[in-house]
């Protein structure tokens, strides 16, 4: 009993630092977390997800006209129980981390010996891209404990609570990413297959109930916290093979940068040789599934969530997208390892566990240096100078006015304006063409990272625009009719 409950606390214990490591009252300029924020803070007070003051361009995609309300509702939810500010929702979101490495860890343990698994499990829940990522207010971590919770439950054995609760849980899982719909095709395919049939009972009894369960709670939410979250089609591209072909090599490369994107000035060549098994034994291993697993939740599941990230239009997210399946490639991997130190004749458990303290080791550097830098403020809309100006913005502007801006869910969120983004990367942009068409009285700029074209248009020395307020790298301009 002590060995079957103390092993897997051991391990929560050894993950429980990333609840206070890196822990921030700021955010950057991705303002996929503001929308996040805004839908929630509108759930509390019984207003429509989709009136954020976030103003859709069709023509721009940065993100839909709103996400779908299982985050935002966690993040209600928390909020009403705590601070409402960036540091507490950033602890949320390192629990979630730390809980989607320990479901991740009885994965592995499944698999390999208690050692291994745990070596494995602190690789990746200590690895810099993502001590530094858990700090982004995104539904990629939430998520990922949510999918690989309800994966773990698909192939536990039939019973009526635990039909019930898997069908609740996956339900709210689609919620937060609608991607989660392919752990209801999972479950159906897994238990159509495998259901054992018997004279005296229904054979498809648990699944019924664990698919009632499902749309009760699908359906209840979709009436209850109803939102427009008008995201393209899995297949909405003009050249799906070419598309494919981009998502498969872009995410190949992101999976690459997981041990090489952080700086280790004396053991680099750890990293490199990380990165490079990382990818080459997830390969193996992965075979070795197919042959002996290929109908498992975990083998359909794999296939079925790659196939869907590599299909889809906006699949080059950076690594957000893989960090979900991250304890899956890991398993994959390991297996592949453990076939390749069997045909060599080489103790693989000892190996393993010398190259994983290296790996480990290898880390230090940079988790000092993110330590180091915990108090600094993100180049985001936390900086002084950025709320200086949304304090002039709000004191000086009509609420519901529009603004043009390049991040304008961020200006939503500390503004009462609405806010569009042009899209600069148009070869030929017209600005005044795109403010007419949104109604935008103002442009917003920051000398860092807006394009050059809005630059040149709000200095081009007409009268159609001219400065009204200036901190530092911000300038609000004011349009004539």
């Amino acid at each position: 009993m002590v060995k079957k409950f103390g092993l897997p606390f051991i391990v929560l214990l050894l993950l429980l630092p990333l609840l206070f490591i890196n822990i921030k009252n700021s955010h950057d300029w991705g303002d996929d977390f503001a929308q996040y924020i805004h839908q929630a803070r509108n759930i509390l007070i019984g207003e429509s997800q989709n009136n954020t003051g976030y103003i859709y361009n069709e023509n721009y995609f940065i993100g839909p006209k709103a996400y779908p309300t299982g985050f935002p509702l966690l993040l209600a939810v928390f909020s009403k129980l705590s601070a409402d500010n960036l540091m507490s929702l950033n602890k949320l979101i390192s629990l979630f981390w730390i809980l989607s490495c320990f479901v991740g860890f009885l994965f592995l343990r499944k698999h390999f010996s208690y050692l291994t698994a745990l070596i494995t499990t602190l690789i990746i829940a200590y690895n810099p891209m993502m001590i530094q990522f858990k700090t982004e207010i995104l539904s990629d971590l939430p998520f990922a404990f949510f999918s690989l919770l309800s994966l773990y439950l698909i192939d536990k054995e039939d019973k009526l609570w635990l039909s019930i609760f898997t069908g609740l849980l996956i339900a709210f899982t689609v919620h937060i990413r609608s991607i989660g719909f392919i752990l209801l095709g999972v479950l159906i395919v897994y238990k159509l297959l495998h259901t054992q049939k018997n004279e005296n009972s229904n054979p498809y009894k648990f699944l019924i109930i664990t698919l009632s369960s499902f749309l009760v709670l699908y359906f209840g939410l979709n009436l209850a916290f109803p939102c427009d979250s008008n995201y393209p089609g899995l297949f909405d591209t003009e050249n799906f093979w070419l598309n494919l072909n981009k998502q498969i090599s872009y995410n190949f490369d992101k999976l690459d940068t997981f041990f090489d994107s952080y700086e280790i000035k004396n053991f680099y060549y750890i990293g490199v040789i990380a990165s490079g098994a990382l990818i080459a034994f997830s390969f193996i291993g992965f075979i070795k599934f197919l042959k002996t697993e290929r109908t498992s939740p975990l083998v359909l599941y794999m296939i079925a969530y790659i196939l869907v990230v590599v299909s889809f239009k906006y699949g080059d997210a950076g690594m957000r997208f893989l960090f979900p399946i991250l304890p899956l490639i890991f398993l994959f991997a390991i297996e592949g390892l453990k076939i390749s130190f069997n045909a060599l004749n080489i103790s693989g458990p000892k190996l393993a566990v010398a190259f994983g303290a290296l790996t480990l080791f290898s880390y230090h550097e940079q988790v000092e240096k993110i330590l180091d830098e915990t108090k600094l403020i993100y180049e985001g809309p936390n900086k002084p100078e950025a709320q200086k100006m949304f304090e002039y913005i709000n004191q000086n502007i009509e609420p519901g006015t529009v603004i043009e801006f390049d991040k304008p869910r961020a200006l939503a969120l500390y503004t009462t304006m609405h806010s569009v983004a042009f899209n600069s990367e148009q070869k030929k942009l017209d600005v005044r063409k795109e403010a007419v068409k949104f109604n935008v009285e103002f442009i917003l700029i920051d000398d860092i990272f807006t394009d050059q074209k809005i630059k040149d248009f709000v200095n081009s020395g007409t009268s159609y625009c001219f400065l009204i307020y200036s901190v530092n790298e911000f300038k609000l301009y004011k349009l004539n009719p």
